[in-house]
């Protein structure tokens, strides 16, 4: 499933700086889009940083709000997506119309490649400038984010002993109760990865690996594996921890000294789609609307429009200080190196 970034790697930074003009699209109402969109009745979402609990709730919140469009949803992590995606393609199978992903360097190959439509979204001018313009084309738009921070199980881990630093989970006191997310699977993962490199160099994934951390697929996978006990801490989204100590698990999470690391979640129209209407009415949708702020603030999300409040406890966009955050250009460059440097340390 090991994603083909050296093609695109070649062609990075002319997909970063150089406009492409195909695909352009005038912008419509609100009213007019949804009136084509009706027409085409549905649309197929490959969600990535949503759980499949939130990831469907989106749908039938989107459709409740536009009657008459169904969102298909499609929950996988990043590299599965991705994977899934280029089978589409090359099968000239348009199964999906918008993509959603936590690896930044998906856009930068899809785009290179001309297989995004350019629409700018009019709800954009409505977010964190941080956030605004991640593609200065307008091929692909932040429609979520999370921080990846530290978490772990309040009934296992002692007050004195609750981990600080990244390097904590390398502590021998966490041998074998250590939980991450391979970065091969997983694009947040791999951002995170490529934060703990610039931190720590190349060595800290044997420190890691040393200490038998388990792995698994998803940073989702961390949390559930925390919360039920069998390991005791870990790297993971700070977001999905909330929402489940607010349910009563025993988990809680804090931002290392070093920072969280703040994973962005694009979201793209494919140039492939056969509904393109129902695409940029979802878009705008996810970008930034009443129902993603309220679902953002009930999942103890990290908002994306200007002045949205984030939940008790959570950590905004202006929250987090330091802040870790890798750029297009060094997910895609880095991304293969970090996965290589974590299959030598784990053998996997």
């Amino acid at each position: 499933m090991q994603i083909n970034r050296r093609q695109f790697s070649i062609a990075a930074g002319s997909a970063l700086l150089v406009p492409h003009a195909a695909n352009a699209q005038a912008q419509p109402s609100l009213a007019s889009l949804y009136e084509s969109a009706k027409k085409e009745g549905e649309l197929t979402w490959y969600a990535v940083p949503q759980t499949s609990e939130v990831a469907e709730r989106m749908g039938r919140t989107f459709t409740a709000r536009y009657p008459g469009v169904k969102v298909n949803v499609v929950r996988t992590t990043a590299q599965v997506a991705f994977q899934r995606l280029n089978q589409d393609l090359r099968a000239g199978t348009a199964n999906c119309d918008v993509f959603t992903s936590t690896d930044l360097a998906h856009y930068v190959d899809l785009k290179g490649r001309n297989l995004l439509l350019k629409y700018v979204p009019a709800a954009a001018a409505r977010q964190d400038k941080r956030v605004q313009n991640i593609d200065p084309d307008g091929y692909f738009h932040a429609s979520s984010c999370f921080m990846m921070g530290l978490i772990y199980n309040t009934s296992k881990v002692k007050p004195a002993d609750i981990p600080k630093s990244w390097t904590d989970l390398a502590d021998p006191k966490w041998n074998g109760l250590a939980a991450m997310a391979h970065p091969a699977y997983s694009g947040a993962a791999g951002a995170w990865c490529i934060e703990m490199r610039k931190l720590y160099g190349d060595g800290i994934f044997k420190k890691f690996a040393a200490n038998k951390a388990h792995v698994g697929r998803s940073t989702i996978d961390a949390v559930t594996t925390v919360i039920s006990g069998e390991c005791s801490v870990s790297a993971g989204p700070m977001s999905l921890a909330a929402v489940q100590a607010s349910k009563g698990n025993p988990i809680a999470t804090l931002a290392p000294k070093e920072g969280p690391v703040l994973i962005l979640s694009p979201s793209a129209i494919l140039a492939s789609t056969r509904r393109p209407n129902a695409s940029k009415l979802f878009l705008e949708w996810m970008v930034s609307s009443d129902d993603t702020d309220r679902i953002t603030f009930e999942e103890f999300g990290v908002p994306l429009r200007a002045g949205a409040k984030a939940a008790p406890g959570v950590l905004g966009l202006g929250d987090a200080s330091p802040l870790l955050r890798p750029t297009p250009p060094q997910m895609v460059v880095q991304i293969p190196k970090v996965i290589e440097l974590w299959k030598d340390a784990f053998g996997v």
